[in-house]
């Protein structure tokens, strides 16, 4: 092994011994050489020289014998070997240094002991636990009252001027320390966006952040369940005249002569169920063969039906439109028989501030299965508010924040832009959202006779962790003590009801529903505005008496037996505040003949069972002319219906040859007023044509 290698491993060895943590702030306190030397000349100048050693020394000198030339030249041999000798005094002073220096660093070392044993970081408890330890660092050199005190010293200079060093640094423990509640800074989004309430500020201090797991996954991996619906309303005369082979041929009704005295009215129990169009609709595999195969006419025609003229409050009312039937071809007549339920809105009720929370949709097909329904139901939910109600939209993501305040029905244009505001793919922190959104709550007036509704949308109230919901349930509780009244909505299928039970954090804390449809979110809210039951009525019936001189033939839409099950249903057909159903006839009328066309016969049943019952005649002057000219109601269900015959591919579809090109071009025609109607997404997602 040469030299090299030999200082290469022991200077790796050197670098292998551990140095004590202590020994830096030692080595900083040693004083200089110079100070050093300063203190021994000090020392020195006091040892005081004994009298009479001047003469002495003359008296030794004087009695030393004659130099000799011997004597000389041994000293010139002396002379000539002085700069050794000088060498060897020059490594005695040198080490005569060294050993004053050891000995003051010893000194030094015991009198400043106490440096060590004061030092913070030797008296700093080990943490309670590894999950409280906190790592800092920590300066281990002299602090600036050191070097103050030092300078001030006489013949000391100050340590920041006498010498340059490079700073400890080391990760020590910090002692446990408790931190008040109060001193816990507030996530940025409940400081900025909530206004100053002191109610408000209140609740949010005493209920901390919460959701350790903000990234919560959406809940929809269950399968959509396509049941058929279960009382299901159809219409089949017993008469022979009426062709009921065809009917069960085709699967459509067919047309019917008003020459046969049998066939002169037409009695059909109407229904109100939206159930295959959402099911269609709202799916993941939108207009599939899979979802169309139990659709059926009049459900999506009272999907439709909100571009009727409004009923009166808890009535049932008939309304009628006619006008070409633009996909039967010339000669053809269309007649729309409308059944409208008007609100269960009290005259006298009291205002209403309703606070909405929900989460945004994780994709564009999660989107489709919760967030287009509740953005069609908040959208039609605007305009049934009172002059004195107002709504806040609360959007539940990591860091949730209102999107728009106190709107009101004047503030319809405000309201439809602020949903549209709303895109996939954002992530949500639904239990920071529910804190959130009850602090906005209460920022709302409640004095008086006032009502504070919170409707929390969401479908992911099973990803709720058991932590999670122990710290929620004190902060509902609280909340419902200051009147706020909660409504919670898992926005899932409602056929699995019962494999989705409310959270330990919601239990008895207001209404828990499972739906994800856009008729019963609908309810939903209204219920929540009204502060009343949304149910006006049941079993709505209309009978048609046709003019036989005034109508040669007609042929109602939809309502087909199902299975050929000629079975009337006996189940209850019950109508909702704003709810509707449509009855379509396509009808030949000959040129001449009188104007009244027929008379329409409504009968229905309120609340209390009392049975209520309308007439209305229908007259050659209320066709309109053209399809520019018919009203909004009877465009939506002209096209409606001819985009489910379409899919369906049904006889009279086929056998008039029409295409989805046509089903475009007349779309491209469609009244611009219907824009602007609040339903209009209804159609929208309908019609691909419309959404370009």
């Amino acid at each position: 092994m040469n030299s090299s290698d030999h200082d290469h491993e022991l200077d790796q060895q050197l670098r292998d011994v551990a140095m004590p943590t202590d020994l830096v702030a030692r080595l900083k306190c040693i004083p200089e050489a110079a100070e050093i030397d300063a203190a021994l000349d000090r020392e020195l100048s006091t040892v005081e020289v004994p009298a009479g050693l001047t003469e002495q020394l003359h008296e030794i000198s004087a009695s030393q014998t004659l130099v000799t030339r011997n004597v000389r030249q041994r000293s010139a041999a002396s002379r000539q070997s002085s700069p050794l000798t000088w060498v060897a005094v020059a490594w005695t002073i040198a080490a005569t240094v060294l050993v004053a220096f050891g000995i003051g660093l010893i000194w030094q070392i015991d009198q400043n002991t106490n440096i060590a044993k004061n030092d913070p970081v030797s008296v700093i408890p080990a943490p309670v636990s590894p999950s409280e330890k906190t790592l800092a660092l920590e300066w281990l050199g002299p602090t600036g009252a050191d070097i103050e005190a030092q300078a001030e010293l006489p013949g000391v200079s100050p340590l920041a001027e006498t010498q340059s060093f490079l700073p400890a640094i080391t990760e020590v423990s910090l002692p446990e320390t408790k931190v008040a509640d109060a001193d816990t800074p507030r996530i940025k989004s409940l400081s900025e966006e909530l206004p100053d309430d002191l109610l408000a500020n209140t609740f949010l201090m005493r209920w901390q952040p919460l959701g350790a797991n903000p990234m919560i996954d959406s809940m929809h991996g269950r399968p959509q369940l396509l049941l058929p619906s279960a009382s299901s309303v159809s219409y089949f005369p017993e008469s022979l005249a009426y062709d009921r082979e065809f009917l069960l041929r085709e699967s459509s009704q067919p047309f019917a002569s008003t020459q046969h005295p049998s066939m002169r009215s037409t009695s059909v129990s109407v229904t109100a169920s939206e159930k295959s169009f959402e099911n269609s609709l709202f799916s993941e595999n939108p207009l599939s063969p899979e979802v169309l195969e139990n659709a059926r006419s009049e459900e999506w025609l009272a999907a439709m039906g909100k571009f009727y003229v409004p009923a009166q409050p808890n009535q049932i009312e008939l309304r009628t439109a006619a006008g070409p039937a633009v996909f039967a071809g010339a000669g053809t007549q269309l007649l729309e028989i409308g059944i409208v339920a008007g609100s269960t809105d009290p005259a006298d009720r009291a205002p209403v501030h309703l606070t909405v929370a929900i989460t945004p949709p994780e994709s564009e097909q999660h989107a489709r299965l919760t967030w287009l329904p509740v953005k069609i139901a908040l959208r039609e939910m605007i305009e049934q508010l009172s002059p004195h109600d107002s709504v806040t939209l609360v959007v539940m993501s990591d860091v949730p924040y209102v999107l728009i305040d106190d709107a009101t029905s004047e503030h319809r244009d405000e309201w439809f832009a602020a949903l549209d505001r709303v895109k996939p793919g954002s992530p949500s922190n639904l239990a920071e959202g529910i804190r959130f959104a009850s602090a906005t709550a209460l920022t709302k007036a409640g004095f008086g006779d006032i009502r504070r509704s919170l409707v929390v949308l969401s479908d992911r109230f099973p990803a709720l962790d058991a932590s999670t919901n122990q710290q929620l349930r004190p902060l509902i509780e609280n909340a419902s003590q200051q009147d706020i009244a909660f409504t919670w909505v898992q926005l899932e299928d409602e056929n699995y009801t019962s494999l989705v039970p409310a959270p330990p954090a919601l239990k008895g804390m207001g209404d828990w529903l499972v739906t994800n449809s856009l008729q019963k979110l609908g309810r939903i809210l209204n219920q929540q505005i009204y502060g009343a039951t949304t149910l006006i009525g049941t079993n709505p019936n209309v009978r048609v008496n046709w003019n036989e001189k005034s109508v040669a033939q007609y042929r109602l839409i939809g309502y087909q037996p199902v299975g050929g099950h000629f079975v009337s249903t006996s189940d209850t057909r019950e109508f909702h505040a704003l709810e509707s159903g449509t009855l379509l006839f396509e009808l030949v009328l000959p040129e001449d003949g009188p104007n009244d066309i027929a008379t329409i016969e409504l009968t229905w049943n309120d609340t209390k069972g009392k049975q209520h019952k309308s007439a209305q005649k229908v007259s050659r002057l209320q066709f309109a002319p053209s399809w520019q000219a018919s009203p909004l109601s009877l465009q939506a269900a002209q096209l409606t219906q001819q985009c489910l015959a379409l899919h369906q591919k049904s006889y009279f579809s086929r056998r008039r040859g029409n295409t989805i090109d046509e089903l475009d071009s007349w779309t491209s025609s469609l009244n611009p007023a219907i824009r602007q109607h609040a339903s209009y997404p209804r159609l929208e997602v309908l019609l691909p044509s419309l959404q370009d």
